[in-house]
């Protein structure tokens, strides 16, 4: 063991990896990026259940089978079952930067563009890949998915623009779409059978139906940027939840082809993923800010209200201190927040300094950005009594 080694890193929910979604019986688990760590979380009540050992590289893309969660660092893929590593898996001569688990099989891309398959069966040893493939040389792969129902076939986008079917199982590229000269950023599947959501670095979302290669319904959110993140609602609503990189998300309604409603300062900066609940009314966001958000739709208008969240400094931390015989740490960032971190409960840890910003801007028509304090530079705290709400009296 070296001296002073990382144990566990504070504040830190999530970095701008894309997190990883598994349920398991009745329980749903999110798989989060930390830089070169990664933790999971129950999406029930959001409390960390797992957290990763620290590797030498950082992590650039995730993916979880069961107990296992796969981690691509550099040009090698870590493989964990629960907290211990047990295999890596290596190959690639280029860094990996997408993971996709596929039934019995793993995939992974690399810069280069090329594709490699893992058996999972094999996954406690550390042996080659079962299959590869190369995807081309002006074919810079950018996202990867699985559409539903689509037996041994990805499809994969690109930043030229272009996308590719293959079938992974006889290694052949089945049809290749051209696109709309824009790269691609993300894509996902429908409830519909045949349709996924694309979207393109230009801020237009196509919803394209595969079999026939013919546009459903193209929505514009350019005055948003890049849209960064895509997901269906599957209880029976047809809305698609799109996320910017302006941190912007805005819900679009697939039946009347319209928006339906826009979640302003959803995040602080850009969207990296999204995430419908299967059958529920719940959307589950991160963004490279620093934190994740769930959202429910149970208004009569439509909107959405927040439901829970993790959040840390956005911002590199200025100032911090031990508080309450060392069970706490206060921080000051230059994101403008004063937060308290416990470091023996995570669910504990929460900011200070802003209150309800959001409700307070929307009640004066004034951005979040223009309420907040200025960002505190030097403070001073006494341990005067039990933590309560009153804290601010001891600050």
């Amino acid at each position: 063991m070296r001296l002073f080694e990382p144990f566990r890193a504070l504040g830190y929910i999530t970095d701008g990896v894309p997190f990883a979604v598994q349920r398991r019986g009745i329980e749903t688990f999110v798989t989060l990026s930390v830089g070169k760590a990664w933790q999971i979380y129950n999406c029930a009540k959001l409390t960390a259940v797992l957290v990763g050992p620290q590797m030498d590289k950082k992590i650039r893309a995730l993916a979880c089978w069961r107990d296992f969660t796969f981690a691509a660092t550099g040009n090698d893929i870590a493989v964990f079952r629960r907290a211990h590593q047990v295999a890596t898996w290596s190959g690639h001569n280029a860094k990996v930067t997408l993971l996709l688990s596929f039934g019995q099989h793993v995939l992974s891309v690399d810069l280069e563009g090329c594709l490699f398959i893992w058996a999972v069966a094999e996954v406690n040893q550390n042996r080659p890949p079962i299959g590869q493939i190369q995807l081309g040389e002006k074919f810079s792969p950018s996202c990867i998915m699985h559409p539903d129902t689509y037996l041994n076939k990805v499809l994969i986008g690109s930043e030229e623009g272009s996308l590719q079917l293959w079938n992974v199982n006889t290694r052949k590229k089945l049809y290749e779409f051209k696109g709309w000269g824009s790269s691609i950023r993300c894509c996902v599947s429908s409830p519909a059978l045949d349709v996924v959501g694309i979207g393109c670095s230009d801020g237009k979302i196509h919803v394209h139906n595969l079999r026939y290669d013919e546009e459903i319904v193209t929505f514009m959110h350019s005055t948003r940027g890049a849209v960064t993140a895509l997901s269906f609602r599957t209880d029976g609503q047809p809305l698609l939840a799109a996320g910017g990189s302006s941190g912007v998300i805005s819900i679009w309604n697939l039946e009347k082809k319209k928006l339906q409603s826009v979640i302003k300062d959803a995040h602080d900066s850009s969207v990296c993923s999204l995430h419908f609940f299967a059958n529920e009314p719940v959307l589950m966001s991160s963004a490279t800010d620093n934190s994740i958000k769930m959202w429910i739709f149970d208004t009569t208008d439509g909107e959405a209200r927040l439901l829970k969240y993790r959040s840390g400094h956005s911002a590199p931390p200025m100032c911090i201190r031990y508080y309450g015989k060392g069970r706490h740490i206060l921080s000051a960032g230059q994101d403008r927040a004063f937060r308290i971190f416990s470091v023996i409960q995570d669910q504990q840890s929460r900011e200070l300094s802003q209150g309800h910003v959001g409700k307070r801007a929307k009640k004066l028509k004034v951005k979040d950005e223009e309420i907040k304090l200025p960002p505190v530079i030097a403070f001073d705290a006494a341990h005067l009594s039990k933590f309560t709400n009153s804290f601010w009296w001891q600050v």
